[in-house]
């Protein structure tokens, strides 16, 4: 074979140099037909980073078609391979190395057609960083953070058989009515152009929302797949709806009622809400001025805690034993009390009047003249010393009487002086039991001018 290269060396040549040519153009080709090479191959291998995503069917996903995986429209990578794995598809994802430290526990992906034939693309949201630090190499996103693909015909199937219907016949309807009339539809539609201005920028604005209008989508899918596991309370939930839709249909003449007292009510809420503001407006500036007691307040607290401390045993141990035992007789004397409370103006007079002669009794005039608390003594003196002989028959009151001449011949001698007044006069003298007094006797005491009556 040496001989054979040495004869036809510069064929040899030549074909060597065809084939690098061929290699070397099959690389750049596959290179840029979206074909990753291992990063041992010189010049047009690189590095990758591999993730997988758990799908609960990867319908559509063809491995070697160039279907991407985006984020927010960006292509950062292509799907290589598909595997089955106890009921489940593994995707898995060659991701340009820049973006390996990007992608957090609480990513999401989302399989979507790009266009009408069915050519997917993976929408990978990268999550945040508060789940936790970036994934590594490998890393596999669980089917709870992925969606798949859905058919026209699954969203029909959920329709049931009377919407379905009612589809079909708008669907002919509409046939009918725009039947050789398509021109005009289309210019109906192209009048449309405000309309798709504002639902542009609409869309727009909820495509900077994405990533909380997929998290929504994800919830809602969670959402459905309980609600699909959980038909059966379903169930129960709308037939206790329709029940209690029923009764409020039995109460329809009560709620008009109700709803014919509602502007009356209504505008007496806002009459006392007007009221309220006027005893807002007084009390804002009341408590304003309330603020620094309330903030003195607290230090007399922090004071009284001693005090209170002290007292709380005399209350519960000395007065509310008192109060039990006490509130028998406060029962039985409040009787006593309302009839006392009836009498209490006429007492408050004479407490009054009492007042008015203790007053004087105490008042000691200024100057040389004694108040009657002076004399009062000297009455209990000379009270004590009328009392202070006695004989066998008792105590022996000492006194002085002093009557006039006249007074004194009347008390023998009525026809002196015959008025009526006497008679108690003659009363008193026989009942001290003195000695007879008459105008002879008296006669050393008495002129006779003293002993003439009196001329009417």
């Amino acid at each position: 074979m040496k001989s054979a290269i040495r004869k036809h060396l510069r064929d040899f040549a030549a074909i060597v140099v065809l084939v690098l040519i061929a290699g070397f153009v099959g690389l750049y080709v596959l290179a840029h037909q979206r074909t990753t090479l291992p990063a041992w191959v010189p010049m047009f291998g690189k590095q990758v980073f591999v993730l997988k995503g758990q799908f609960s069917t990867a319908q559509a996903i063809t491995p070697g078609q160039g279907q991407t995986i985006d984020i927010a429209g960006v292509q950062i990578g292509q799907i290589t391979n598909v595997d089955l794995v106890k009921g489940r598809a593994i995707v898995t994802m060659h991701l340009d190395p820049k973006y390996s430290h990007r992608v957090y526990p609480n990513a999401t992906m989302l399989l979507r057609p790009k266009t009408g034939l069915k050519d997917m693309v993976v929408e990978l949201n990268p999550g945040t960083r508060a789940a936790g630090p970036a994934v590594k190499d490998g890393y596999t996103v669980p089917v709870s953070n992925t969606l798949p693909d859905v058919n026209l015909d699954e969203f029909l199937s959920v329709l049931d058989g009377d919407t379905r219907t009612y589809l079909d016949l708008l669907l002919n309807g509409g046939a009918e009515g725009l039947s050789n009339d398509g021109t005009t539809l289309a210019q109906v539609f192209r009048r449309f152009e405000p309309t798709a201005r504002d639902t542009a920028q609409i869309t727009k604005l909820l495509g900077q929302r994405r990533q909380y209008i997929q998290r929504s989508i994800h919830n809602f899918g969670v959402f459905a797949n309980a609600l699909a596991a959980r038909d059966q309370q379903l169930g129960t939930f709308v037939e206790n709806s329709n029940t209690v839709f029923r009764h409020f249909a039995n109460q329809d003449v009560n709620l008009q009622r109700t709803i014919q007292l509602l502007p009356a009510a209504l505008r007496d809420t806002n009459a006392a809400l007007a009221q309220a503001k006027a005893f807002a407006d007084q009390a804002g500036p009341a408590l304003g001025a309330l603020r620094p007691g309330a903030r003195a307040l607290g230090p007399s607290l922090v004071e009284s805690r001693p005090f209170f401390r002290e007292t709380t045993p005399i209350v519960q141990n000395q007065l509310r034993p008192f109060t039990r035992v006490a509130t028998p007789v406060v029962k039985q004397l409040r009787p006593a009390a309302a009839d006392f409370a009836a009498a209490t103006p006429n007492l408050t007079t004479t407490f009054r009047v009492l007042n008015a002669f203790l007053n004087g009794l105490a008042y000691n005039p200024a100057g040389s003249r004694e108040g009657y608390l002076f004399y009062l003594a000297w009455l209990n003196h000379i009270s004590n010393s009328i009392f202070s002989a006695q004989d066998a028959e008792g105590p022996i009151r000492r006194g002085t009487l002093m009557i006039s001449c006249l007074n004194l011949a009347s008390l023998n001698a009525p026809t002196i002086n015959p008025s009526p007044a006497y008679s108690g006069l003659r009363l008193l003298a026989q009942l001290v039991n003195g000695p007879n007094f008459t105008v002879r006797n008296l006669g050393p005491y008495c002129t006779k001018n003293d002993l003439a009556p009196p001329q009417p």
